[in-house]
């Protein structure tokens, strides 16, 4: 058996210590961190932005009201499709080995709170391009802040999941090349 065989799943007091990572083995278990870390951080940067130009000062950028909503939308369909992608290539097979990419579990249930939030924003947009006299910075702020926190702590806790301490558990680095990412 070699140190790349995944480990059966150990409660905390019996969980074994595992010896540290070579710089090449580091590199192949974090890679999936990595990618996931460089997705999340441009829709982060995208819902700085539209929580950021929500009051007006995307004026002082060069962008219309049109073009910031369409940069919300924009952000929202970014958020939907890279869930979407997630729940059904990814996710299905990290829960073959990891329980909390499975039905119900953290990843999953994140999403769904996040959605609740971007279905907010939807229906703001939708409604402030049908009329943007009725725009209200706060109103669009609400919106997003519906969600802030529930998004930031999945980001962050998915890319957790997916760092070379945590995936060596689960796989070795051979395994690693069928995970669709």
């Amino acid at each position: 058996m070699s140190s790349e065989t995944p480990k059966v799943q150990q409660t905390a007091e019996e969980e074994e210590v595992l010896p540290p990572l070579t710089p090449f083995q580091h590199t192949k278990y974090n890679a999936l961190a990595k990618k996931m870390q460089y997705f999340h951080s441009y829709l982060q940067g995208e819902f700085e932005q539209a929580y950021e130009f929500a009051d007006g000062s995307y004026t002082k950028r060069g962008m219309s009201f049109k073009s910031y909503l369409n940069s919300v939308d924009q952000f929202r369909m970014h958020l939907t499709m890279h869930h979407d992608i997630e729940e059904a290539h990814v996710f299905p097979k990290l829960a073959e080995r990891m329980p909390e990419f499975r039905e119900n579990e953290r990843h999953k249930t994140s999403h769904k709170l996040i959605h609740d939030g971007l279905d907010r924003v939807e229906v703001a947009v939708k409604a402030f391009k049908k009329d943007p006299t009725k725009y209200k910075p706060e109103t669009m702020r609400e919106a997003l802040d519906s969600f802030r926190e529930p998004l930031y702590t999945h980001l962050a806790e998915e890319v957790r999941d997916l760092s070379a301490e945590n995936m060596r558990k689960y796989w070795s680095i051979e395994d690693l090349k069928l995970i669709p990412m």
